[in-house]
Formats: structure tokens, C-alpha cells, sequence
């Protein structure tokens, strides 16, 4: 597992904002992999089965109870 560390010591905010654009610029292949990486596993988790049951199942009872309240009003 990989750490990161960041501390800010007497910097400004420009400067610091300047620094990471320079990092960002000379590490741009390897801050799309990641970027990359990180999206297949957000997809994998959006698209596991048990969450998306567990969503349609919430989708119907709320549903139902719109729908029912509407009914009410009536």
C-alpha cells in the first residue's frame, strides 16, 4: 500500500497550486492510469448485482409510497 504524505510549510496557496501543476504536468501518463484505474473499480462497484437489487428494491418502495400518498390527496 502506497503512502502519501503532504505537508505545507510556510507556502502560499499560488505557489503550492503552481508546484502541483508542475507535478501534474510532468506525470500526466501515469495520472491517467490511475484516473483509469480508479474509474474500472467505481464502475465494478456501481454495476455489482447486489447493488443494483438493493437499489431496485428501494426504487419500487419508494414508488409505492408516492404513489400511495398521491392516492391520499386525492
Amino acid at each position: 500500500m502506497a503512502k502519501i504524505e503532504i505537508k505545507i510549510e510556510g507556502e502560499d496557496i499560488e505557489s503550492i497550486i503552481r508546484d502541483f501543476d508542475k507535478l501534474f504536468e510532468r506525470n500526466k501518463e501515469e495520472i491517467g492510469k490511475i484516473l483509469r484505474m480508479l474509474a474500472e473499480e467505481i464502475i465494478e462497484v456501481i454495476e455489482d448485482r447486489k447493488i443494483i437489487d438493493r437499489g431496485a428494491d428501494i426504487y419500487i418502495k419508494l414508488n409505492r409510497a408516492i404513489n400511495w400518498r398521491y392516492k391520499q390527496q386525492k
